[in-house]
């Protein structure tokens, strides 16, 4: 990958017709938001600049949808699968999502106007927002930002979860947050490591990464 934001991940999508030219590059797959307006400088660890990246983007990132009343993984995740040998997943949350914003939204307040095809993709992300306020991750009680942050990092913890438990156990799945506002530190611009292969637990995060690796490890929900 040698793109300097988020655009050119997705621009540095192979050409099909080079798949068998790269047997011995290891491929990764990174999931972000399309209404995404992220800048992302380098590769996400572990990926670096010798692998091979796809990108797709789903509405607030996500990586499930419904099928025949199952929940099944996301199609525009399960077609690049289909074409390459992906040993690693990254999911990339960010913290102005407006997806996210419009979901807690219409959990407030419900509106029965919207065409169905938002509504089925909103209505995941909306049962996310509950989840969150009853596991008490989120209250109404915290400032509209911090809220945000937060539903941020946790959509990005289970959108995680939920692949590191349908793909295969030799997939890699970690998640990121792209700070677009200094929530995490007084710096804003950084990305985050906040899930990795079902572990959120900063320590136990840490804990997993080698010792060499340049990473920031963080959460707002410990």
């Amino acid at each position: 990958m040698t793109g300097n934001d988020l655009e050119s991940v997705i621009e540095s999508v192979p050409d099909r017709s080079d798949r068998g030219h790269e047997s011995d590059t290891q491929t990764a797959l990174v999931v972000s938001c399309s209404m995404s307006s992220c800048k992302l400088r380098g590769p996400l660890w572990p990926v670096d600049a010798t692998w091979n990246v796809v990108g797709v983007q789903t509405l607030g990132n996500q990586t499930q949808e419904r099928y025949e009343e199952k929940t099944i993984v996301d199609s525009n995740i399960e077609h690049p699968r289909q074409q390459y040998d992906i040993t690693v997943v990254l999911v990339v949350g960010h913290t102005k999502c407006e997806v996210l914003e419009d979901a807690y939204e219409r959990w407030v307040a419900p509106d029965s106007e919207s065409p169905d095809g938002i509504e089925a993709r909103l209505d995941p992300l909306r049962s996310i927002v509950g989840d969150g306020f009853e596991e008490g991750v989120v209250a109404e009680s915290l400032p509209l930002n911090s809220l945000q942050y937060r539903l941020v990092e946790y959509n990005v913890r289970r959108q995680v979860q939920f692949l590191h438990q349908a793909l295969p156990s030799s997939v890699t799945v970690a998640g990121y947050v792209y700070d677009q506002d200094g929530a995490y530190s007084s710096f804003p611009d950084k990305r985050y490591l906040v899930a990795f292969d079902g572990a959120t637990d900063p320590t136990t995060v840490r804990d997993r990464l080698p010792e060499d690796a340049s990473v920031r490890v963080a959460s707002l929900l410990t």
